[in-house]
Formats: C-alpha cells, structure tokens, sequence
C-alpha cells in the first residue's frame, strides 16, 4: 500500500545566513532539480527523523537497562526510613 501525504499547514521562519552559503545552497539546489526552500525543509526533516531515531534507542536502552535490574525486594507501600535502613544494612 503506497504511503499518502498528508498536506500539512507550513511555518514560516526567518534564517540568518551569510549569502555566500545561500549563493552556493541555491546554485546546488537549482543543479539537483529543486528549490533552496525544499532543501532546507529536507534537511531539517532529516535531522528531525535522526533525533527521534536517537531518543528511540536511548529509550530502549534505558527500558531494557531497567528491566535487566533484580527485583528490589521492597513490598507495596514501601517508605524509607534512613535509620531503619542503616541498621538493616549495617552501616
């Protein structure tokens, strides 16, 4: 099944960039078939994606980091009590 587009409702921003970059981006973009604009938005979709891709597998690192812990051994309802603890532990 082809993946459809949905047409999303654009922001515009305002970019401080010297002109010789966006001289050589546009000259790029223009010999690539498409527009300085387009390029941006891609990029920036891009590095998008890739950051969700990183807080993807950090957060499975963490999830299975957490899951590899042994069990505490606390009962529900826990509280802490510090020298309650610290006789229980010896300190």
């Amino acid at each position: 099944m082809a993946k459809r587009k949905i047409r999303e409702r654009k922001m515009s921003i305002t970019l401080s960039v010297p002109p010789a970059i966006v001289q050589e981006v546009r000259e790029w973009a223009t010999a690539n078939g498409t527009s300085l604009n387009k390029y941006l938005r891609d990029c920036l979709e891009a590095k998008v994606n890739e950051l969700r891709e990183q807080r993807r597998k950090r957060a499975a690192e963490f999830r299975s980091l957490v899951a590899s812990l042994p069990p505490s051994g606390l009962e529900p309802g826990y509280k802490f009590d510090r020298e309650r603890d610290a006789i229980r532990q010896g300190l």
